[in-house]
């Protein structure tokens, strides 16, 4: 009962009524937070999305058509995107037109550049070992230049969290015995 009067002491009656209120919004903060699942996956499927297309490449390079190709580099994928791929697959094998084959993954941030440009390629008869070929080192610098710039806001993110860690240790270890040896020279206590 003690512990939860003292911030009326501190605070004053106003205390009362901020409380749930600044509860609600902090439980309502931390919902909007991703949870480790869901980063998990998309880190799951950033990874799969790069191998996806580095197998790929190979394959078209090796000599094998486009359609066996995916077969073979959809059983080897375990995340979301192997379902992607096999839409994908199952479409052009349908024969569909290959924008609408390949519109599956034209909202993926990753491979949706990638999307465009082999249905580009398809359509108008291009080299697919070409285009996927330079599709990959364009998605591996792009992800390169995003781990650089998570790996950049780090320190600006962690700031908070440390200074908070930091600063009572602080204020007792190194400004409370300084405090605390100037009273005791006054003799006030």
């Amino acid at each position: 009962m003690v512990g939860a009067l003292t911030p009326l002491l501190f605070f004053g009656m106003w205390w009362v009524l901020v409380a749930p209120v600044a509860y609600g919004l902090l439980k309502r903060t931390l919902t909007l937070l991703p949870s480790e699942a869901s980063v998990a996956r998309a880190k799951e499927r950033e990874r799969e999305g790069l191998f996806f297309l580095s197998a790929l490449g190979g394959s078209l390079k090796a000599g094998l058509p486009l359609l066996p190709a995916l077969a073979n580099v959809a059983t080897l994928l375990t995340s979301s995107l192997k379902s992607d791929i096999e839409k994908v697959y199952s479409l052009l094998l349908l024969g569909a037109e290959p924008k609408q084959a390949w519109g599956v993954l034209v909202d993926d941030p990753q491979l949706g550049s990638c999307a465009r440009a082999i249905a580009r390629a398809q359509l108008e008869g291009r080299s697919l070992a070409i285009v996927v070929d330079r599709m990959i080192t364009e998605v591996f610098e792009k992800t390169l230049t995003r781990s650089k710039e998570r790996v950049k806001s780090l320190s600006v993110k962690l700031a908070l969290p440390i200074g908070l860690c930091f600063l009572p240790s602080f204020l007792i270890g190194g400004i409370g015995p300084v405090i605390y040896s100037f009273f005791s020279s006054l003799r006030i206590f």
